[in-house]
């Protein structure tokens, strides 16, 4: 029977609970151009989970944070806290495929497609979300909202790829609010702590 490793569950636990711990704050910068928006510090800790303990305990870390914000606090609705849970994992899947990169810098590589992979993935639910699943409820209110910063769109079609594009500029600026300050956190972590493994070249090529 495999033995359960127990200070990699201690330490996603943590992270995880960090993450909701930090939605709980609201440590939220709004977005100007869709208020509803915010820049959420709280991805930070996920995200972290994925440097320190691998795309395993970064999903984990990512699900467990999702699992608490549906309980009602501080989000009242199953969508936030799922856009949010799938924002997160296109960030982690980015990063994962760096990792598989060889050459080039991987500082660069990293950032790079975890801002594509956000961004198109986020993209693409959005337009759904807005476009075919509940346009009778997203469309009016996104005309409210854009109409409160000066932009009036009457087609329905122009009204959905408008919020995206707007919605991708959010999670691009995202990206340098999530995955740069995780792996500021883990360099600091490493240097206090060396014992502990490296799970993502991003860190490992920076920790020589």
């Amino acid at each position: 029977m495999k033995r359960v490793n127990t200070k990699w569950v201690a330490g996603v636990a943590v992270l995880a609970a960090l993450a909701y711990a930090l939605s709980l704050m609201k440590l939220h910068i709004r977005y100007p151009l869709l208020p509803f928006l915010s820049f959420d510090i709280s991805e930070i800790p996920d995200i972290l989970a994925y440097f320190m303990f691998g795309i395993s305990g970064g999903l984990v870390a990512a699900l467990a944070h999702w699992i608490a914000l549906n309980f009602g606090t501080p989000f009242h609705q199953l969508i936030g806290p799922a856009m949010k849970l799938l924002a997160v994992l296109a960030t982690i899947l980015g990063l994962e495929a760096a990792s598989r990169i060889k050459g080039g810098s991987m500082v660069l590589n990293s950032v790079a497609l975890a801002l594509l992979s956000r961004t198109a993935i986020m993209a693409g639910a959005t337009f759904i979300l807005y476009y075919y699943l509940f346009p009778g409820v997203y469309l009016p209110f996104s005309r409210r909202v854009l109409s409160g910063i000066g932009i009036a769109v009457e087609s329905d079609l122009t009204l959905a790829a408008v919020m995206v594009a707007f919605t991708s500029i959010f999670n691009i600026l995202h990206i340098f609010i999530s995955v740069l300050p995780a792996y500021a956190a883990y360099n600091r972590i490493l240097v206090t702590l060396p014992q502990l493994p490296t799970r993502h070249p991003l860190v490992r090529s920076q920790s020589k």
